[in-house]
């Protein structure tokens, strides 16, 4: 590569990432009034602890935490960090609800190149070779 096409992709990159850079100097509104936001400062944080409202006293979390630890279903999350548990919304599915379902998405057009956790990806048929 010459030294003239060097130094025109690398004007040309350099223009392509001034908007990036101009737009990350912006701090959003949105983050600004929140009780804390990214800063660029060594501790990385800027805290409005005036914005953060009342907190809860020592014994409210208290009372929190052994009312969670009383409850069978929060056990798990306590101990081992597991999911939390979600009470189920309604009434499961049948079989031919399910199987509907099951139709109604693999008719769409992306069906064969979707992957799915566990499941084999499906790849298009390749044309022989002549």
């Amino acid at each position: 590569m010459t030294n003239r096409k060097m130094a025109f992709a690398l004007a040309t990159v350099a223009a392509a990432a001034f908007p990036l850079v101009a737009g990350a100097q912006q701090t959003s509104q949105q983050h600004v009034e929140a009780p804390a936001h990214f800063a660029a400062t060594e501790a990385g944080i800027k805290e409005h602890p005036e914005q953060a409202g009342p907190g809860k006293s020592e014994a409210e979390v208290a009372a929190e935490l052994r009312a969670a630890q009383a409850n069978p279903e929060w056990a798990g999350v306590l101990r081992w960090g597991a999911p939390i548990p979600v009470k189920n919304a309604g009434q499961p599915k049948t079989r031919a609800q399910v199987m509907a379902e099951l139709e109604r998405a693999q008719s769409q057009p992306g069906w064969e190149r979707a992957t799915r956790l566990g499941a084999p990806v499906v790849l298009p048929a390749v044309a022989p070779a002549r």
